[in-house]
């Protein structure tokens, strides 16, 4: 694309109007490379300072992302997550498939561990109680988003330990197994936090790239607990909304 000089557009927001559009018209998939800063550069006949901070407002905006050593790709568009003062409950699927992208789920891994005070009281059960803890990676439109870690007490949710929970809703898993439908999120806590060396490979994020940290008990119509989750969300991707 040749830029123009004399337009009142500054040439750094040209850079980023023409790949957006490339982006969005499907001249960049998600997941795919771009061309390096210097081949960006070349393409466009602008300095390379130019190219880095175009490449620096797509990212802060959710359009790239950055993996160390290996260049820079186009991730999926930002998600919106409804947060409201009366605590509804919104799934990953369902913020998927308002957002228009198709959402999906990779087991981790599924274990026992005894219950400490905290997961006792959150659970309501009794302390070194069986719990089964279930950590999954939650995709958008195949680009990892969410590190989610669920608790569940083991005597109250067996089935869930044989169940197939790749690409699963956990909401429709539970409802089928047991009955109980997951309504409201209580006491939830929401902080930033930082993708460590685990969470950075697991996600596909650069070290100390800003994550959302969402902890919570989600409770049924009858206020009983199901389950313990505590989230990692890359932020990027994510605008979280109060409503009233």
């Amino acid at each position: 694309m040749k830029l123009e000089g004399d337009s009142l557009i500054p040439l750094y927001q040209q850079v980023i109007n023409d790949i957006r559009s490339g982006i969005d018209d499907g001249r960049y998939a998600v997941g795919q490379k771009i061309p390096s800063e210097s081949e960006l550069s070349e393409m466009y006949s602008v300095s390379r300072i130019t190219i880095r901070r175009a490449i620096e407002e797509l990212s802060t905006d959710g359009y790239l992302t950055k993996k160390q050593g290996k260049g820079t790709y186009v991730t999926t568009r930002k998600l919106q997550s409804k947060l409201t003062q009366a605590g509804a409950l919104t799934s990953f699927s369902d913020v998927c498939s308002e957002a228009g992208v198709k959402s999906g789920a990779r087991l981790l891994d599924c274990a026992h561990m005894p219950a400490d005070a905290t997961l006792a009281k959150d659970l309501n059960v009794s302390e070194n109680a069986d719990v089964l803890r279930i950590r999954r990676i939650r995709t958008a439109d195949g680009v990892p988003a969410v590190f989610e870690v669920t608790y569940f007490s083991f005597d109250k949710f067996p089935f869930l330990e044989t169940e197939k929970l790749d690409n699963q809703n956990l909401y429709d898993v539970i409802e089928r197994g047991s009955g109980k439908h997951p309504q409201h999120v209580q006491d939830a806590l929401i902080e930033m936090s930082q993708a460590n060396a685990e969470l950075s490979e697991l996600l596909g994020v650069s070290p100390g790239e800003p994550l959302f940290r969402e902890v919570g008990t989600i409770v049924d119509e009858a206020n009983e607990p199901v389950f313990v989750c505590d989230l990692r969300i890359v932020a990027r991707h994510f605008a979280l909304r109060i409503t009233r």
